[in-house]
């Protein structure tokens, strides 16, 4: 019979392979997802043995950034469909309907018994599960007894149905795994092979402006959003930083475009006058699809924030003027009075001032270095900033 390898969530089997045949699922996981987890064998069988194990909702993310976010999931659907021979029969499932059955499925009132075991392929699903009233209370499949349509949709990319059963609640507590103890136990693949390509190919390299952005960025994301932190790359480089200033940014991208290049890049320009000057330039050149260029966002704190300049001290509008990754941090762990921006020089040809954060440097120094152990730290609003740049990459696929 061979080894066998098995992808899924709860009980219900998406993907599976045998000895050295099987599609690589690391990167939906980390190294501290290895543990016990069972699996299930003929006559009720139970073993604990090594696997990969996550819940669906911290799985979301993963995937999103894998590519399968929602906005992207028709047309991958349709392209499965359209790869149909032509002598199979009509699928009577356009896309919205599938959404609506998958996203409406609760996987744990679905019970597997052991008797389509023996079943042909193609005929589990449209002989077993279409029959399961999970899989009937939007849409009835179960008229649906051809299995050339049952292979169909055995052999959809898994993470298209992964990533619809995670709109529900409902499952998002289940653990999604993957049970490759048997194929490395019986010396089909070494275990290291299972782990050394997660990642690969699908890590996103932050450019921004300045070492200091690159740094808070990247303890932000460890605080924060640790388990997607493996897909966010930063240029490792403590001095001479070779894209200071947008200026450099700016030829930098230039310099991608032109020679094209093949890694996922993300840009991110200073929401100031410079930058976002920059930004609108680049906007107008033809950038290829896995690289994307934003600049930092606006946020509502920003509207009205203290400054000073040559008429003396106000409060003024900074986004688009004076906005910098260091204005995200929270600066009441310094001390207790309003953080200010200084008016540096006027840009003529844009008719404004460009502004900078006075103490930034501390500030950046005060964050890298604080205990944030001891949750007094306000994360509100680099919470949002992540949550903005995590957005503005996967929605560039449908920009």
């Amino acid at each position: 019979m061979g080894s066998m390898v098995s992808f899924g969530i709860g009980k219900l089997e998406l993907d599976w392979g045998k000895n050295n045949y099987y599609s690589d699922h690391g990167s939906l996981f980390q190294l501290s997802d290895v543990k016990d987890i069972p699996y299930y064998y003929s006559d009720n069988i139970i073993e604990y043995k090594e696997g990969l194990s996550r819940k669906l909702g911290s799985t979301k993310r993963r995937l999103d950034l894998l590519g399968y976010n929602l906005d992207s999931l028709k047309k991958q659907y349709e392209d499965h469909l359209n790869e149909v021979p032509e002598y199979y029969p009509d699928i009577p499932l356009p896309f919205d309907d599938f959404y609506s059955i998958i996203s409406n499925l609760d996987i744990s009132k679905m019970t597997l018994g052991d008797e389509w075991e023996d079943y042909n392929p193609g005929e589990f699903l449209s002989k077993y599960l279409f029959k399961h009233s999970e899989f009937n209370k939007i849409h009835n499949l179960s008229e649906i007894v051809d299995k050339d349509i049952g292979l169909v949709f055995e052999n959809i990319d898994p993470y298209i149905t992964l990533r619809i059963l995670a709109e529900n609640q409902a499952n998002n507590d289940l653990d999604v795994f993957w049970s490759y103890a048997d194929i490395v136990n019986n010396g089909w693949v070494r275990r290291d092979e299972i782990f050394e390509k997660v990642g690969v190919g699908q890590e996103i390299l932050f450019v921004t402006e300045g070492s200091s952005d690159t740094h808070i960025l990247k303890k932000a994301i460890q605080l924060l959003y640790l388990d997607i932190s493996d897909f966010f790359k930063f240029i490792d480089m403590e001095d001479n930083y070779p894209f200071t200033g947008d200026g450099n940014l700016y030829n930098f991208c230039k310099g991608l475009i032109s020679i094209g290049i093949e890694k996922n890049v993300l840009v991110i320009f200073d929401n100031d006058v410079a930058g976002v000057a920059k930004y609108n330039q680049l906007s107008e050149m033809d950038v290829p699809s896995n690289m994307h260029i934003i600049k930092l966002p606006n946020h509502a704190s920003f509207e009205s924030y203290k400054t000073i300049g040559p008429q003396g001290e106000s409060f003024e509008n900074i986004n688009g003027t004076a906005v910098a990754i260091e204005c995200f941090l929270d600066h009441s762990v310094i001390d207790s009075t309003e953080s200010c921006i200084r008016w540096t020089s006027y840009n003529k040809s844009l008719d404004a001032y460009q502004g900078e954060l006075i103490d930034k440097d501390r500030h950046t120094r005060k964050f890298l270095k604080f205990n944030h152990n001891n949750g007094n730290y306000d994360y509100e609003k680099l919470k949002f900033l992540i949550d903005f740049i995590y957005n503005e990459w996967i929605g560039r696929v449908s920009q």
